[in-house]
């Protein structure tokens, strides 16, 4: 595909920069996220596949390269399991679908049993040279040949298959130099390939496959700001972490500038299962259960609110032992007695439509979803098409019913945010159903101390208090009964952004026994709302300035 030069103004907008991207374009007309997968049918029989912790890297990078590539050809035909019976249950229960562990822990079985979901060849690899995994993965799609390690090449052959490609002593720089015009230009991803920068490096080997897209991991900052010119404006970057930097907030600054959204999924395995009900409920459309009154006014109250942090991470909403399935979270007793925020990522209605419907199934009207960030986790201040964005992003709110939106960006301490911001977030203050926005600093969340800002009618909230362990920046309460008396000391004013407290939990360190250790101490004055009303509450008693 072709891209012309798109024309962006550099605007400095009160010390925060939004950055002309010179050679993207999106397109007319976006492909779903769950691209050329196919549905998963009613009924239907998916092997299962063991991945247990003496499993070779070989066999589950063969395994899962296997699963991405017979999802787009044929539809889902493996589930890969590694201990966490959530979604397999969910699709059993739904769509009847059929866990044969027939080749469970049977790796030639299974390669030979599928052979016909592929081209019927093999790309060779060699793990000890680790840059060719990510060149195997890529072509692995290109080319509907499971990448094979040299370990495996006798199991592959003796199965009926033959080679297709050697890419021993290749990289992915090989590939974008060969192949790129014949990928995917709607996603790309990031993820290392050595298991010493990252012990995640042999899992999300289905989705690059799935997708035909170019899994993406070499030093050359330049060399990678010229591939990333190829990927169509406002697309989704897949993985973790950058080749340029282990820094988080460097490395979603710089897939920010790029004009991608992070869909962080290091440590996903079987997206592609997931993404299969994305044709199958491509209408559907979800619906919260927390109740939607009029706000109503109360005199001498102070009001907080929570809401977990950490949600724009796939995994914790449909990854292996996922939030869902965790005691400490949607599993709590404690849940549904109290008011609570939790993260939605928006792109979830496509790539994992049967996780959004479970976490709605499962909610109580206590629980309330807020879209997280955007389309993924990326920084506005730094993005080159807001309004792309906003407009891309329009209908996954729509379908997921997310009227509030959490946003994070990287400001400090070089600028402090200021109301200046809202000029930066205007495109999405312009999509209707959103009513109001919360934002978190990254690294420092409530390093704005809870002001409140607005765009047009619609609040922007920051974080007030950070419900963490680590201590490292004033505003960080660690324990309940810290959290407790910081509140109830706060005024009980309606009338005053400081009658509104939007705490964030800190999901690696805090859970709802927490949250609930801290409601039991709050003075009757001190009144816990869902995300929702909390936004109506301060659009009813503050209104925009």
């Amino acid at each position: 595909m072709n891209f012309s030069v798109l024309s962006a103004v550099l605007l400095g907008l009160g010390g925060c920069t939004v950055h002309a991207v010179s050679a993207q374009k999106a397109p007319a007309e976006r492909s779903p996220l769950y691209g050329p997968v196919k549905p998963l049918q009613a009924g239907q029989s998916i092997y299962v596949f063991a991945k247990k912790a003496d499993t070779p890297d070989s066999q589950f990078v063969a395994v899962q390269t296997l699963q991405g590539i017979a999802a787009r050809t044929t539809g889902p035909r493996i589930w890969i399991d590694l201990g966490d019976p959530t979604f397999p249950d969910y699709l059993s229960a739904k769509y009847q679908i059929v866990l044969d562990r027939t080749y469970a822990e049977d790796f030639a079985g299974l390669i030979a049993a599928l052979k016909s979901c592929t081209s019927g060849r093999y790309v060779l690899y060699d793990l000890r040279q680790r840059a060719s995994l990510s060149a195997a993965t890529t072509m692995a799609g290109l080319l509907d040949a499971p990448a094979a390690d040299v370990s495996l090449q006798e199991v592959f052959e003796k199965a009926g298959y033959t080679m297709a490609l050697d890419v021993r002593e290749k990289d992915c720089r090989w590939v974008y130099e060969n192949y790129i015009e014949q990928l995917n230009p709607e996603a790309i991803l990031i993820h290392t390939h050595t298991r010493r920068q990252h012990p995640s490096a042999a899992f999300l080997r289905d989705w690059g496959p799935a997708l035909q897209a170019l899994d993406w991991w070499y030093p050359d900052k330049e060399l990678s700001q010229k591939v990333y010119q190829k990927i169509a404006l406002c697309s989704p970057v897949y993985g973790w972490q950058s080749p340029n930097s282990s820094d988080e907030g460097v490395t979603i600054q710089q897939h920010s500038e790029a004009g991608f959204f992070q869909i962080p999924s290091d440590w996903m395995v079987n997206l592609s299962v997931h993404a299969s009900l994305g044709p199958v409920m491509k209408e559907r459309r979800f619906v919260q259960k927390a109740e939607r009154k009029e706000p109503v006014r109360r005199e001498g109250v102070h009001t907080v609110t929570f809401i977990l942090s950490d949600m724009d991470n796939i995994l914790t909403e449909i990854g292996t032992h996922s939030f869902f399935s965790n005691r400490r979270f949607y599993r709590n007793p404690h849940r549904g007695q109290f008011p609570m925020g939790w993260g939605m990522a928006p792109a979830l209605v496509e790539l994992s439509p049967g996780g959004v419907e479970m976490w709605y199934e499962k909610a109580t009207k206590q629980d309330a979803f807020v879209g997280y960030c955007g389309l993924g986790y990326f920084y506005p201040s730094h993005f080159p098409a807001m309004d792309v964005h906003a407009e891309r992003l329009k209908g996954y709110l729509e379908r997921a019913d997310l009227r509030t939106l959490l946003l994070i960006d990287r400001l400090e301490p070089a600028q402090r945010l200021t109301e200046d911001y809202a000029r930066i977030i205007e495109p999405f203050a312009q999509i209707d159903c959103l009513r109001g926005f919360f934002y978190l600093e990254y690294m420092a969340y409530a390093h704005s101390e809870g002001q409140i800002f607005w765009v047009g009618e619609k609040p922007i909230v920051t974080a007030r208090f950070d419900f963490r362990q680590e201590k490292f920046y004033p505003h960080v309460r660690s324990s309940p009964e810290e959290l407790a008396a910081a509140l109830n000391a706060m005024p009980k004013n309606p009338d005053s952004p400081d009658g509104y407290s939007f705490v964030t939990v800190h999901a690696w360190s805090r859970g709802l026994d927490e949250v609930y250790a801290v409601i039991e101490r709050l003075e009757p004055a001190v009144r816990v709302a869902g995300p929702e009303e909390f936004i109506e509450l301060i659009r009813l008693n503050l209104g925009p300035k």
